[in-house]
């Protein structure tokens, strides 16, 4: 087969880095052998899909990237869309009770996740000749073993921007109760090598995927005790068979980002063995002495150490926190002014100096920042949140935590202590919010929460068994901000919730379960002043009646919506106060984009191919209070791009990931610079 990835990868020309796949599909002795037995290839030649041939009807086979001992993966062209995707076959020959479970299991896994960093499955079946297959993505580029093994270390800015892309995707599929137990260089593709923007970065490989037993697809490849997984980046509970859960994959993580900014792997030894040992006993080496000298934020040396902790128990809690503190740290670097605001922040408790003994306090409070940031399109959201939104104001503090509150781990933690140490942490941080996330609820939870008469500010994310009963309790108090991200919410939560007397932040983001009656309750909320429906099945009438009830809100989100188009631009254009719109990820055009006017100062567009230059022309003539554009993923020109430097209260864009040629790139760096204006994504 060659080498997987062509070295010519500046120019355009690099190979199908979804051929990677091939890989997983190919037993030991059958990788090695991929690409050295002519007589072999030739007979899997005959055996697989002709280039030309028409496969199930819809997708046209264009050529083979790859094969293995036990498939063959091609690239296709599906017919009626003209879009180019992969196909993944099993052998006959080769479909053993185990191989054909962990090829469901990777179809299961992946097909249940759809994010921009995560490889999506698009199709899976059995043919009439009883062949296993899956249709996916094609990811043209190259691995970041690839890249590794060219540059060795890399930069801390390009390993920031790939690491926040794979934490984001890998933050999806944990929330989706998938487990990928197998993160590593190889299994990590970047569609481009510099310049990374969002959506550049993709994971590969769910094949030895868990999927949660929570879900109704439950599928588990291993028995307990079998061994799994990729020795150099194995976590300690991995390594000798043990159960495993989330944290796996952030241990796992810790490792390649350890190696992307060191040059090596934390541990190798001589010997498989050795090395599993190491990953069980031994400590690694600082970033500093294992890159020879290289100077990290402290806040990144904390991170990893945290990420590899050998206890699971003692870990970084979620990979969404992982992801919040890369984010973080970039930002800390490109605007260093803004790290006296978080020191600021925990200057209200007395923060202790090891990053052993915050794991109680700091890496589990931070979903509190980032509740409101939705997966696909979380920065967009989190910016304007930040921008218009007053700092937490601080409560009384505790003098001492409850032990039984800090100490249990997730793995024996009742529900009840979930919540109370939510509270817990909060006071001891001198904040009026408080995070509860992953709680099945009952009246107990509840009552923990309503009887708290000082929260402000309430992140309950991914829960589920939520009632109207409950919530009115605690919506009696004077919280302003109440965010339902990802939980179970339906039109009975929904009519609590409109009782409020006090609240003005809503995030119900990727809460499916609601109907249009449930959310024209909400939207006819008159006091309301943002409003976070993404991924929510959001109609016309519902945004008519928000436009008609409500003439507070300066915050609507509307992304990861198809049914948002250009007739909703009309509406929510009527709004004649400043607002900022995210319709990122819809069906949104250059038509509806021309009915924003003076009062739009934020608009996301991320994700939308059929918004042009066009649109940049109307938004410089009709838009001139602008003052944050979200643009990756739109048919934009350098031309159009110069035309925003002629806003003139314009503070940040976002271009995602641009093709233009250096010189291009250089004189629009230089024109934004000159404007003041924060540039990213080129």
């Amino acid at each position: 087969m060659g080498n997987p990835i062509m070295d010519n990868f500046d120019s355009g020309q690099a190979n199908d880095a979804t051929l990677n796949l091939s890989k997983s599909i190919a037993g030991p002795q059958e990788a090695e052998n991929q690409s050295g037995d002519p007589v072999r290839a030739q007979s899997a030649e005959q055996s697989g899909l002709s280039s030309g041939s028409l496969f199930i009807e819809k997708y046209q086979i264009l050529d083979r990237i790859g094969s293995g001992g036990m498939g063959v993966v091609y690239r296709c062209s599906q017919v009626f869309i003209g879009k180019d995707m992969a196909i993944k076959t099993l052998n006959q020959s080769s479909m053993t009770d185990e191989a054909v479970q962990r090829f469901q299991t990777e179809a299961k896994a992946a097909g249940s996740l759809s994010h921009p960093n995560l490889v999506s499955v698009h199709d899976f079946g059995v043919t009439p000749e009883g062949t296993p297959y899956m249709v996916m993505d094609y990811v043209p580029g190259k691995t970041l073993q690839d890249v590794l093994s060219e540059h060795g270390q890399l930069d801390l800015e390009t390993v920031l921007d790939i690491f926040i892309q794979c934490a984001d995707g890998l933050a999806h599929a944990h929330e989706k109760g998938v487990l990928h137990r197998d993160i590593k260089p190889s299994n990590i593709v970047l569609i481009q090598e510099k310049n990374i923007g969002p959506g550049s970065i993709r994971i590969l490989d769910f094949g030895i995927a868990k999927i949660n037993a929570n879900s109704a697809q439950t599928q588990e490849l291993t028995r307990t005790g079998m061994v799994i997984g990729s020795p150099l980046y194995m976590s300690p509970e991995q390594s000798i068979g043990k159960r495993m859960d989330w944290r796996t994959d952030i241990y796992s993580l810790g490792c390649v980002l350890y190696e992307c900014l060191c040059g090596m792997p934390p541990f190798q030894g001589d010997t498989v063995i050795e090395t599993l040992m190491m990953h069980q006993t031994e400590t690694p080496r600082s970033l500093r002495e294992a890159s020879l000298g290289r100077e990290f934020p402290k806040r990144l040396e904390d991170l990893v150490c945290a990420m590899m902790e050998k206890n699971f128990e003692e870990r970084v809690n979620s990979m969404t926190i992982v992801h919040h503190e890369l984010v973080e740290i970039k930002d800390q670097l490109k605007n260093p002014g803004k790290i006296q605001k978080f020191q600021k922040l925990e200057k209200l408790a007395a923060a202790p100096a090891a990053i052993k003994s915050e794991a109680g306090s700091r890496w589990l409070s931070m979903p509190v920042l980032i509740a409101f940031g939705a997966i696909a399109a979380g920065l967009l959201t989190y910016f304007m949140w930040m921008l218009l939104s007053p700092a937490p104001q601080p409560v009384k503090k505790l003098a001492q935590v409850d032990a039984s509150f800090a100490t249990p781990g997730e793995e024996v933690a009742s529900y009840d202590q979930r919540v109370k140490r939510g509270i817990a942490e909060s006071k001891m941080r001198g904040i009026d919010s408080v995070s509860v996330d992953n709680v099945e609820f009952s009246q107990s939870q509840y009552d923990l929460l309503a009887k708290e008469k000082w929260i402000r500010e309430l992140f309950i994310v991914d829960c589920q068994r939520l009632t109207g009963f409950g919530l009115d309790g605690i919506l009696a108090n004077p919280i302003e901000t109440l965010s339902l991200h990802e939980s179970d919410v339906n039109d009975g939560v929904l009519s609590a919730i409109a009782r409020s007397k006090t609240l003005r932040k809503l995030d119900i983001s990727k809460c499916r379960k609601t109907t249009e009656e449930g959310l024209v309750t909400i939207a006819r909320m008159k006091n309301l002043h943002s409003l976070n429906m993404q991924g929510v099945p959001v109609t016309d009438r519902v945004i008519e009646e928000l436009i008609a009830s409500n003439d507070k809100f300066f915050y609507l989100n509307l992304s990861l919506n198809t049914a948002i188009n250009d007739d909703s631009m009309r509406l929510v254009s009527s709004h004649n106060k400043e607002f900022g719109l995210d319709v990122s990820y819809t069906s949104v055009t250059d038509a509806g984009v021309k009915y924003m006017g003076k009062s739009c100062v934020y608009l996301g567009l991320v994700g939308n191919p059929k918004i042009t230059d066009a649109s940049l022309e109307h938004i410089v003539k009709n838009c001139p209070k602008m003052r944050v554009l979200q643009l990756p993923g739109m048919s934009i020109t350098p031309k159009g791009i110069m035309r925003l430097t002629q806003l003139k209260e314009l503070v940040q864009v976002d271009l995602g990931a641009v093709r233009l040629a250096e010189v291009e790139r250089r004189r629009i760096r230089a024109a934004f610079s000159a404007k003041k204006v924060k540039l990213s994504g080129i």
